[in-house]
Parts: C-alpha cells; sequence; structure tokens
C-alpha cells in the first residue's frame, strides 16, 4: 500500500510542478518577451486536473478530505459500528459508480481533441479514473481492516487502538 501511495504522492508532486512550470513559461512568454504561447495555458490545465485527482487518491488514504463526525462522535458500540460499516460501503459504491462514469467518458470524448495540443480529451478523464482508482483501493483496505478487526480478540483490539493502529 505505501508504494501505491508514493505513486499517487509523486505523480501529484510532478503533475504540481509541470503546471507550474507551464504557468512562468506562459507568464515569462506574455510579460517579458511579448509572445504569448498557444499550448501553456492548456498544458497547465492539464496537469492541475492531474495533481488534483492523483492528490485525491492520496488525501483518500491519509483521511485527508473533509468529513462529517457530529453523528459517529456521539455514537457508541454496534451502532457506530453499523453507521460506519454502511458509510464505507456506501463511499465504496458510490467511488466505483463515478469509476465506471469516467470511463464511459473517455470512450465517447476520445475523438475531441484539444484546442492548441490537438490531444484527446480523454486524458483528462484518465486522470480521474485514476484517481478513483487509487481511492477505491485504499476504501478497499479501509473496509478490510473494519470488517477484520470486528474478529480480533478484545485483548488484540485495545493492543493495536493504544499503539494507534484504529481507524
Amino acid at each position: 500500500m505505501k508504494l501505491i501511495l508514493k505513486f499517487y504522492d509523486m505523480s501529484s508532486l510532478l503533475s504540481f510542478a509541470a503546471m507550474f512550470a507551464c504557468i512562468g513559461v506562459e507568464v515569462i512568454s506574455r510579460n517579458v518577451i511579448k509572445m504569448p504561447t498557444t499550448w501553456a495555458e492548456e498544458l497547465s490545465r492539464f496537469f492541475c486536473v492531474w495533481a488534483v485527482f492523483m492528490g485525491s487518491a492520496s488525501a483518500w488514504q491519509r483521511k485527508a478530505h473533509i468529513s462529517i463526525v457530529g453523528l459517529l462522535v456521539r455514537l457508541k458500540g454496534r451502532v457506530k459500528e453499523g453507521l460506519l460499516l454502511f458509510v464505507n460501503l456506501s463511499c465504496e459504491f458510490f467511488l466505483a459508480a463515478v469509476a465506471i462514469g469516467a470511463a464511459m467518458l473517455m470512450q465517447s470524448s476520445y475523438g475531441n481533441k484539444t484546442t492548441a495540443l490537438e490531444m484527446s480529451i480523454s486524458y483528462y478523464y484518465l486522470a480521474l479514473l485514476l484517481g478513483l482508482t487509487g481511492m477505491i483501493i485504499f476504501q478497499t483496505e479501509i473496509l478490510i481492516r473494519q470488517i477484520t478487526g470486528w474478529f480480533k480478540p478484545a485483548g488484540r483490539a485495545a493492543a493495536d487502538t493504544a499503539a494507534g493502529r484504529e481507524e
């Protein structure tokens, strides 16, 4: 899982750096050289999309997305576990549905080209699909840990909690 997380971290970082470089080229060419480029804005938008979706998968693994836990902190025991299972399963199905939609968008937009670079619009949707794939992998890991945690002996679960390995 660490290798997958590293892939998403590095992809997001490299995409952000490339976006930053494209914007820098555009600023210099437009304001200093007085000859704007036709490709830098489009390419920076492309890298922005990739940085966002690769970073979203990374944030999912780190639980860095915004979540509302007002009800969850008030619940205890089986009710809390049941709600967590429902939420985690709902997230899994939602992510899978959006991934299927992204794949369909990739197929339907394959022939559409961008204006300056004339590359397929599908490459934008590929970032969405890869980001969602990472989120599905990380969400599946969360579900597996949650379900297998129910079958641990009480002493082992307490030791995991004390060691900071609890959800």
